[in-house]
């Protein structure tokens, strides 16, 4: 499906778009990460930057960036569905 690439291109983009701001080419530092989560989803600042920042250097690489998108993501499907998990019948 054309859907799929067209979503994986769109979260390179967001990155993309926040981690040239600031410092480092191609790594979000705290500063680019709270504008990105102040537009995008402003409750998980601090938080989740600190979880997912696996190796404490106060930037998230790409890989790190995607745990953000798989936490955000994971808590938007459970509000969905107010917090009942889906089933292999249920999506």
């Amino acid at each position: 499906s054309t859907k799929r690439p067209m979503a994986l291109k769109t979260i390179v983009d967001v990155y993309h778009r926040y981690s040239i701001r600031e410092g480092k080419l191609d790594l979000l530092n705290f500063n680019d990460f709270k504008t990105l989560l102040t537009e995008y989803h402003p409750e998980y600042l601090k938080k989740i930057f600190k979880e997912t920042d696996l190796n404490k250097d106060k930037e998230l690489t790409f890989e790190e960036f995607t745990i953000v998108l798989a936490k955000v993501t994971d808590d938007a499907h459970r509000i969905i569905h107010k917090d009942d998990r889906c089933t292999p019948d249920k999506d």
